[in-house]
């Protein structure tokens, strides 16, 4: 029966020995220094003073993230002196961070805190063009000159052949271009062409636009100085994305004025594009 007590008792003596050995290996880390954060749109960073410390194996942050509904934990490397938060918002005011250091031993330092708020995270705007597959039963003009520049050559991708309108004066009124986009077009559009030479071309047009080819409503009326128009030949033009002020399915561009003062014009190529503008606001959209 001594023997047994005297068993257990060293038994327990042992055990206590080896948890007080293991207490003597952990590590307390090091705090780092410094801490400060900045915010940016979209992000925040948070920075200190890069450790030297050799009790500190990494810094560990942890943060509420409103946005994905949980709590988030990112790791540092020791010989970093920053980490980015990404993917915040300013809708949700100022972020609350935890901050420490872990030892080798996985122990961790005493916590320190700091708040920051994000800037706003930038728009995006993603913009996707599809051109309309048109054909020359889809164009007509009120001027076509008879003796050259079919308007059949708009189309076919071919810039050493072009349209020509009436430079015999049969036509004295302005001289237009229609184009039956057979589709209503109500969001963005833009159009391309290309010039024949460097002298006869539009400096000054109207972009019209009908739902049944009889009333036409002005679009937007395009001039060399506010929109770039060409004067020279090897110079071709696309518009930017622009939105339609209303529904369209057919065009009628009006040519009020060209760079040789002639009323008569002439083009190479032509293309219309339906465009969708996308636009995203993180900060009032759903980004889940």
């Amino acid at each position: 029966m001594k023997n047994i007590t005297k068993y257990i008792l060293f038994a327990g003596l042992l055990t206590l020995g080896l948890a007080s050995c293991n207490d003597s290996d952990g590590i307390t880390p090091a705090e780092i220094t410094n801490l400060k954060s900045e915010t940016r749109p979209g992000e925040i960073v948070l920075r200190w003073d890069k450790p030297t410390d050799e009790t500190i194996e990494y810094v560990k942050v942890v943060y509420n993230d409103p946005r994905l509904g949980k709590t988030v934990t990112r790791l540092a490397s020791i010989y970093s002196d920053s980490l980015l938060i990404p993917d915040t918002r300013a809708r949700y005011e100022a972020y609350q961070f935890t901050v420490s250091t872990v030892s080798p031993t996985g122990d961790e330092s005493s916590k320190q805190t700091i708040s920051q708020k994000s800037e706003a995270a930038t728009i995006t705007t993603k913009v996707t063009t599809r051109e309309i597959a048109l054909t020359v039963d889809d164009l007509s003009t009120n001027a076509q000159e008879e003796s050259e520049g079919p308007i059949k050559n708009l189309l076919d991708g071919n810039k050493g052949t072009f349209f020509h309108t009436d430079w015999h004066g049969k036509v004295t009124d302005a001289h237009w271009m229609q184009v039956n986009l057979k589709e209503e077009l109500d969001g963005h559009y833009k159009f391309y062409y290309a010039p024949r030479n460097a002298s006869n071309n539009p400096t000054d047009m109207d972009l019209m636009g009908s739902t049944d080819g009889e009333s036409w409503t002005l679009i937007k009326k395009f001039t060399k100085d506010e929109d770039g128009l060409p004067t020279d030949g090897k110079a071709d033009y696309s518009s930017e994305p622009l939105k339609c002020p209303f529904p369209f399915s057919q065009i009628r561009l009006i040519v009020n004025e060209t760079n040789s003062g002639k009323i008569f014009w002439t083009m190479s190529e032509f293309k219309f594009y339906d465009v969708t503008v996308d636009v995203f606001n993180p900060e009032t959209d759903e980004d889940e």
